[in-house]
């Protein structure tokens, strides 16, 4: 019961940060089709899921096994279990729905062409939180602070992105940088954070230092969720004066 009203927490306070979002938008354009990308977002979790199968049936027949089997140390098993398993097909599905609502909707600046990444996140959220969340009490209640993750995981991603598509139309060149961070930086923090978290192969073992790094991990993550959530509310005026 817990698990479920976790999150539903979870679920509302995402649709408190993503309604304030498209209703900071001028000139207001989305309305109705800013729930496109969110329900995208939603069947991003099973397709994920496909992708995660495809990319363990790759690795088996590349390396002749698991990660697990084959690599001896926690470290790069934690990972490489966290790249393969969350990181890489998680981001990499959920830009894909990204850019698919992207060319449905048209948003016509870079604010609201990252609305419709940051929607994907929290379709994602909502979905990903009834999946893996309320088998466990404890768990489930750990995951409400980190709520927004996915949101701004997909901010960062959209954002670079959408900066990216602005340059290019105004001919000022210097994308290269702004696609590369829109690629990199959500996977390389989505797979720090599970690699440190739910695919930490020291907590196993009860190991001091592997808990701590979870705990430094975590709260930095949740604190920096924040931070950037913050970021992205201060420039949203100046994001939505960047048209295409």
């Amino acid at each position: 019961m817990i698990g479920y009203i976790s999150c539903l927490i979870s679920f509302i306070l995402c649709a408190i940060i993503y309604t304030k979002m498209v209703k900071r938008e001028e000139p207001s354009t989305l309305g109705k089709k800013s729930i496109v990308p969110v329900a995208l977002g939603f069947v991003s979790p099973i397709l994920t899921f496909i992708l995660m199968i495809l990319v363990r049936l790759m690795i088996v027949r590349i390396v002749g096994g698991s990660v697990s089997t084959r690599v001896q140390s926690p470290l790069i098993r934690s990972l490489a279990k966290a790249f393969f398993g969350a990181g890489l097909p998680e981001e990499i599905v959920k830009m894909l729905l990204a850019l698919l609502a992207v060319s449905i909707v048209k948003p016509k600046n870079v604010y609201t062409y990252a609305l419709m990444f940051i929607g994907v996140g929290f379709g994602f959220t909502a979905l990903e939180e009834i999946l893996y969340g309320v088998d466990n009490d404890l768990f489930s209640l750990a995951r409400i602070p980190g709520f927004a993750l996915h949101m701004v995981f997909d901010m960062i991603m959209g954002v670079n992105f959408g900066l990216a598509r602005f340059k290019k139309k105004q001919g000022k060149g210097g994308t290269s940088l702004l696609v590369l961070a829109a690629l990199i930086l959500p996977i390389l923090w989505h797979t720090i954070y599970d690699a440190a978290t739910v695919d930490n192969e020291g907590l196993k073992s009860e190991s001091d230092i592997a808990l701590i790094l979870a705990l430094l991990i975590d709260i930095g993550s949740i604190v920096l969720q924040f931070v950037l959530l913050s970021k992205f509310k201060k420039k949203s005026k100046e994001l939505c004066q960047m048209e295409f």
